[in-house]
């Protein structure tokens, strides 16, 4: 069942959700720790990244491990709205065009959190040259139009995408169905004469 895959990549992810619970409960930091290596790593060579995860919770849980470590970083979600606003508090909220921008061209926003759903369409990323995918999804879309977003004009260094994988785990098969959907679209592509026939 859909219902239970998706329990289970967010298990893989950190967090269990149980049916009475209005949220998600946080479980374990196996892939956060794996993330915060690559990371640092990253950082200490003043290079920046962009992480793309599926859950909000996950991305929440990104976004305060960095907040800790002093790392500034930019984040679009499913609740980043599209234009600047002031919500009902009068606190100021960038537009995702500015977060973007920020993250562009401000040396200081070293890394860049975005929903896979969300920010994998249509907005440019190629300040970075290294992308980390803490958990997909089965759409092939939302995985190339992601992995696009730091391989774009002006990109001028060798892009490195990374997969946070829990070995045994529904992230191993969601991985492999994207690659056979990436097989046969190359397929198709590679022999679109045969295809049309």
């Amino acid at each position: 069942r859909s219902s239970d895959l998706l329990r289970l990549q967010q298990l893989t992810g950190g967090f269990m959700q149980t049916d009475d619970a209005p949220y998600p409960k946080h479980v374990h930091n196996a892939k956060l720790d794996a993330l915060r290596e690559i990371i640092e790593e990253c950082v200490d060579q003043r290079q920046k990244v962009v992480v793309f995860a599926r859950f909000t919770p996950e991305i929440d849980l990104i976004c305060k491990e960095l907040e800790r470590s002093g790392i500034k970083c930019g984040m679009i979600d499913g609740r980043t709205p599209l234009e600047h606003k002031k919500d009902q508090l009068g606190v100021e909220h960038m537009s995702r065009s500015e977060i973007v921008q920020d993250f562009q061209t401000n040396p200081e926003t070293l890394v860049f959190v975005a929903q896979i759903q969300t920010a994998g369409l249509g907005i440019t990323l190629h300040a970075a040259s290294v992308a980390v995918f803490y958990s997909l999804d089965f759409n092939y879309a939302n995985y190339t139009q992601a992995t696009a977003r730091i391989h774009r004009i002006g990109q001028r260094n060798c892009c490195t995408y990374i997969h946070i994988i829990a070995e045994k785990t529904v992230d191993e098969k969601v991985l492999k169905a994207i690659e056979a959907k990436d097989d046969l679209a190359r397929g198709i592509v590679d022999n679109w004469r045969e295809v049309l026939g």
